[in-house]
Protein backbone atom coordinates (compact mmCIF):
# COMPACT_ATOMS: atom_id res chain seq x y z
CA UNK A 1 0.00 0.00 0.00
CA UNK A 2 0.98 3.04 -1.17
CA UNK A 3 1.60 6.38 1.19
CA UNK A 4 -1.47 9.15 0.56
CA UNK A 5 0.25 11.91 -1.89
CA UNK A 6 -0.83 15.41 -1.79
CA UNK A 7 0.14 15.56 -5.18
CA UNK A 8 -2.28 13.10 -6.60
CA UNK A 9 -6.01 12.85 -7.70
CA UNK A 10 -8.48 11.14 -5.43
CA UNK A 11 -11.30 8.87 -6.56
CA UNK A 12 -13.27 7.68 -4.30
CA UNK A 13 -15.80 4.64 -5.83
CA UNK A 14 -19.04 4.50 -3.50
CA UNK A 15 -22.17 2.16 -4.32
CA UNK A 16 -23.28 4.58 -6.35
CA UNK A 17 -21.27 7.79 -7.33
CA UNK A 18 -17.45 8.47 -7.89
CA UNK A 19 -15.67 11.24 -6.25
CA UNK A 20 -12.59 13.18 -7.00
CA UNK A 21 -10.78 15.68 -5.39
CA UNK A 22 -7.57 17.34 -6.51
CA UNK A 23 -6.42 20.87 -4.71
CA UNK A 24 -9.47 22.57 -4.48
CA UNK A 25 -11.74 20.76 -6.89
CA UNK A 26 -14.30 18.48 -5.84
CA UNK A 27 -16.87 16.65 -8.36
CA UNK A 28 -19.25 13.35 -7.98
CA UNK A 29 -20.91 11.51 -10.78
CA UNK A 30 -23.78 9.07 -10.32
CA UNK A 31 -23.70 5.76 -11.65
CA UNK A 32 -26.41 2.69 -11.58
CA UNK A 33 -24.11 -0.80 -12.06
CA UNK A 34 -20.71 0.08 -12.21
CA UNK A 35 -18.76 3.06 -12.81
CA UNK A 36 -17.58 2.88 -16.72
CA UNK A 37 -19.63 5.50 -17.68
CA UNK A 38 -19.33 7.65 -14.68
CA UNK A 39 -15.33 7.37 -15.43
CA UNK A 40 -15.63 8.28 -19.13
CA UNK A 41 -17.67 11.14 -17.88
CA UNK A 42 -15.22 12.61 -15.58
CA UNK A 43 -12.76 11.82 -18.55
CA UNK A 44 -14.35 13.91 -20.93
CA UNK A 45 -15.09 16.93 -17.92
CA UNK A 46 -12.65 20.16 -19.01
CA UNK A 47 -12.21 20.11 -15.25
CA UNK A 48 -12.02 16.39 -14.43
CA UNK A 49 -8.26 16.15 -14.11
CA UNK A 50 -7.92 13.46 -16.08
CA UNK A 51 -4.65 14.31 -18.05
CA UNK A 52 -2.45 10.93 -19.38
CA UNK A 53 -0.03 10.47 -17.15
CA UNK A 54 -1.79 11.60 -14.14
CA UNK A 55 -1.71 10.43 -10.86
CA UNK A 56 -4.49 8.95 -8.65
CA UNK A 57 -5.39 7.40 -5.43
CA UNK A 58 -8.03 4.84 -5.78
CA UNK A 59 -10.11 3.68 -3.35
CA UNK A 60 -13.31 1.60 -2.81
CA UNK A 61 -15.84 2.83 -0.41
CA UNK A 62 -16.18 0.83 2.44
CA UNK A 63 -19.61 -0.05 1.79
CA UNK A 64 -18.67 -1.22 -1.55
CA UNK A 65 -15.92 -3.88 -0.23
CA UNK A 66 -15.74 -6.76 1.99
CA UNK A 67 -13.12 -7.09 4.66
CA UNK A 68 -11.41 -9.78 6.47
CA UNK A 69 -8.66 -10.46 8.87
CA UNK A 70 -6.85 -13.43 7.82
CA UNK A 71 -4.26 -15.45 9.80
CA UNK A 72 -2.87 -18.22 7.72
CA UNK A 73 -3.28 -21.75 8.86
CA UNK A 74 -0.05 -23.68 9.53
CA UNK A 75 1.00 -26.00 6.14
CA UNK A 76 -0.55 -23.92 3.48
CA UNK A 77 2.47 -23.60 0.35
CA UNK A 78 2.67 -21.40 -2.64
CA UNK A 79 -0.08 -18.93 -4.00
CA UNK A 80 -2.36 -21.01 -5.43
CA UNK A 81 -2.95 -22.62 -1.51
CA UNK A 82 -3.45 -18.82 -0.13
CA UNK A 83 -5.75 -18.22 -3.20
CA UNK A 84 -8.24 -21.13 -2.25
CA UNK A 85 -8.00 -20.68 1.31
CA UNK A 86 -9.01 -16.77 0.63
CA UNK A 87 -11.97 -17.97 -1.85
CA UNK A 88 -13.16 -20.11 0.88
CA UNK A 89 -13.11 -17.57 3.64
CA UNK A 90 -14.79 -15.65 2.06
CA UNK A 91 -17.74 -17.19 0.92
CA UNK A 92 -17.83 -18.73 4.38
CA UNK A 93 -18.00 -14.99 6.09
CA UNK A 94 -19.37 -13.12 3.50
CA UNK A 95 -21.25 -15.12 0.26
CA UNK A 96 -18.72 -13.51 -2.48
CA UNK A 97 -16.44 -14.78 -4.42
CA UNK A 98 -15.01 -15.39 -8.36
CA UNK A 99 -15.80 -14.34 -10.34
CA UNK A 100 -18.01 -11.82 -9.01
CA UNK A 101 -15.34 -10.47 -6.81
CA UNK A 102 -11.52 -9.44 -6.71
CA UNK A 103 -9.85 -10.75 -3.26
CA UNK A 104 -6.75 -8.67 -2.76
CA UNK A 105 -4.78 -9.58 0.87
CA UNK A 106 -2.48 -6.91 2.57
CA UNK A 107 0.98 -7.50 2.60
CA UNK A 108 2.29 -9.21 5.68
CA UNK A 109 4.36 -11.57 7.16
CA UNK A 110 2.74 -15.39 6.85
CA UNK A 111 2.95 -15.68 10.39
CA UNK A 112 0.67 -12.51 11.45
CA UNK A 113 -2.39 -11.93 11.00
CA UNK A 114 -3.87 -9.48 7.46
CA UNK A 115 -6.33 -7.58 6.31
CA UNK A 116 -8.13 -8.69 2.93
CA UNK A 117 -10.72 -7.19 1.06
CA UNK A 118 -13.03 -7.99 -1.86
CA UNK A 119 -13.97 -5.81 -4.45
CA UNK A 120 -16.26 -6.38 -6.92
CA UNK A 121 -14.74 -7.43 -10.32
CA UNK A 122 -16.72 -4.71 -12.54
CA UNK A 123 -15.56 -1.84 -10.72
CA UNK A 124 -11.48 -3.40 -10.63
CA UNK A 125 -11.97 -4.05 -13.96
CA UNK A 126 -13.75 -0.17 -15.13
CA UNK A 127 -10.53 1.14 -13.18
CA UNK A 128 -8.45 -0.65 -15.15
CA UNK A 129 -9.77 -0.12 -18.12
CA UNK A 130 -9.99 3.71 -17.12
CA UNK A 131 -6.25 3.70 -16.18
CA UNK A 132 -5.14 2.05 -19.42
CA UNK A 133 -7.13 4.45 -22.09
CA UNK A 134 -5.56 7.82 -20.28
CA UNK A 135 -2.04 6.03 -19.87
CA UNK A 136 -2.83 7.01 -15.70
CA UNK A 137 -0.66 6.25 -12.34
CA UNK A 138 -1.91 4.80 -9.55
CA UNK A 139 -0.14 5.15 -5.92
CA UNK A 140 -2.24 2.54 -4.89
CA UNK A 141 -6.38 1.18 -5.23
CA UNK A 142 -7.61 -0.25 -2.10
CA UNK A 143 -10.28 -0.30 0.19
CA UNK A 144 -11.31 3.11 2.08
CA UNK A 145 -10.27 1.61 5.46
CA UNK A 146 -7.20 0.79 4.46
CA UNK A 147 -6.17 3.53 2.98
CA UNK A 148 -6.91 5.94 6.00
CA UNK A 149 -5.28 2.76 8.37
CA UNK A 150 -2.06 3.38 6.18
CA UNK A 151 -2.08 7.16 6.43
CA UNK A 152 -2.25 7.63 9.71
CA UNK A 153 -0.46 4.14 11.03
CA UNK A 154 2.74 6.23 12.93
CA UNK A 155 0.51 7.45 15.17
CA UNK A 156 -1.15 4.09 16.13
CA UNK A 157 1.14 3.72 19.26
CA UNK A 158 -1.14 1.94 21.64
CA UNK A 159 -0.54 -2.50 21.51
CA UNK A 160 -4.15 -2.31 22.56
CA UNK A 161 -6.99 -0.77 20.98
CA UNK A 162 -8.86 0.15 17.55
CA UNK A 163 -9.37 1.84 14.97
CA UNK A 164 -12.95 3.36 13.67
CA UNK A 165 -13.19 4.49 10.28
CA UNK A 166 -16.68 6.60 9.92
CA UNK A 167 -18.29 8.46 7.31
CA UNK A 168 -21.48 9.41 5.78
CA UNK A 169 -23.42 6.71 8.25
CA UNK A 170 -20.92 4.35 8.24
CA UNK A 171 -18.41 2.89 10.42
CA UNK A 172 -15.68 0.26 10.10
CA UNK A 173 -13.88 -1.13 13.05
CA UNK A 174 -10.25 -2.93 13.69
CA UNK A 175 -9.66 -4.04 16.52
CA UNK A 176 -5.61 -5.25 17.67
CA UNK A 177 -4.07 -6.59 20.35
CA UNK A 178 0.20 -6.97 20.95
CA UNK A 179 0.10 -4.69 17.66
CA UNK A 180 -2.07 -7.73 15.66
CA UNK A 181 -5.18 -7.73 13.95
CA UNK A 182 -7.96 -9.84 15.68
CA UNK A 183 -11.42 -8.65 13.91
CA UNK A 184 -12.53 -6.02 11.67
CA UNK A 185 -16.55 -4.99 11.17
CA UNK A 186 -17.84 -2.59 8.78
CA UNK A 187 -21.69 -1.95 9.10
CA UNK A 188 -23.97 1.35 8.64
CA UNK A 189 -24.67 3.03 12.10
CA UNK A 190 -28.34 3.10 11.80
CA UNK A 191 -30.92 3.84 15.28
CA UNK A 192 -28.83 1.90 17.51
CA UNK A 193 -25.64 1.18 15.02
CA UNK A 194 -23.25 3.17 18.03
CA UNK A 195 -24.79 1.18 20.71
CA UNK A 196 -24.13 -1.66 18.62
CA UNK A 197 -20.42 -1.03 17.71
CA UNK A 198 -19.61 0.18 21.25
CA UNK A 199 -21.16 -3.11 22.64
CA UNK A 200 -18.97 -5.39 19.76
CA UNK A 201 -15.73 -3.46 21.07
CA UNK A 202 -16.66 -3.97 24.41
CA UNK A 203 -16.94 -7.55 24.03
CA UNK A 204 -13.84 -7.90 21.86
CA UNK A 205 -12.07 -5.93 24.32
CA UNK A 206 -13.42 -8.64 27.15
CA UNK A 207 -12.72 -10.98 25.54
CA UNK A 208 -8.86 -10.34 24.02
CA UNK A 209 -8.10 -8.20 26.86
CA UNK A 210 -5.64 -7.99 29.62
CA UNK A 211 -7.60 -7.06 33.28
CA UNK A 212 -6.77 -4.10 34.12
CA UNK A 213 -5.13 -2.69 30.55
CA UNK A 214 -7.06 0.21 28.88
CA UNK A 215 -7.28 0.40 24.98
CA UNK A 216 -7.44 3.29 23.39
CA UNK A 217 -9.84 3.79 20.05
CA UNK A 218 -8.48 5.69 17.13
CA UNK A 219 -11.25 7.62 15.31
CA UNK A 220 -11.26 8.86 11.83
CA UNK A 221 -14.69 10.84 12.47
CA UNK A 222 -16.96 10.76 15.39
CA UNK A 223 -16.71 6.83 15.34
CA UNK A 224 -18.49 4.98 18.36
CA UNK A 225 -18.50 5.12 22.05
CA UNK A 226 -15.67 3.70 23.87
CA UNK A 227 -15.87 0.39 26.65
CA UNK A 228 -15.22 1.63 30.37
CA UNK A 229 -11.73 2.47 31.01
CA UNK A 230 -10.73 3.30 27.25
CA UNK A 231 -9.93 6.82 26.18
CA UNK A 232 -10.81 8.11 22.73
CA UNK A 233 -8.47 9.70 20.31
CA UNK A 234 -9.63 11.65 17.51
CA UNK A 235 -7.32 11.88 13.99
CA UNK A 236 -7.19 13.71 11.36
CA UNK A 237 -7.54 12.39 7.68
CA UNK A 238 -8.62 14.63 4.67
CA UNK A 239 -12.30 13.10 3.78
CA UNK A 240 -15.08 13.56 1.61
CA UNK A 241 -17.22 15.60 3.23
CA UNK A 242 -17.81 18.02 0.42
Amino acid sequence: MSRFSAEARRLLIEQDAIRVGYGGTKKRLGYEWAPDAALAALAAAPDGGVQRGSRWEVLFADAVVRYLIVQWPPGLRGRAEREAYLALRFREVHGVGAPEWRIVVERGASDFPVIACAVPAAHVEAVAAWGREYRLRFGCVTGEFLSAYNRVRPELESPFGALAVQREGRVTLGFWRDAQWQTLRSQPLGPAGDTSLGLYLESQALRSGVPGQAGVLYCVGEGPRVPAGWRKLALHVEGWEG
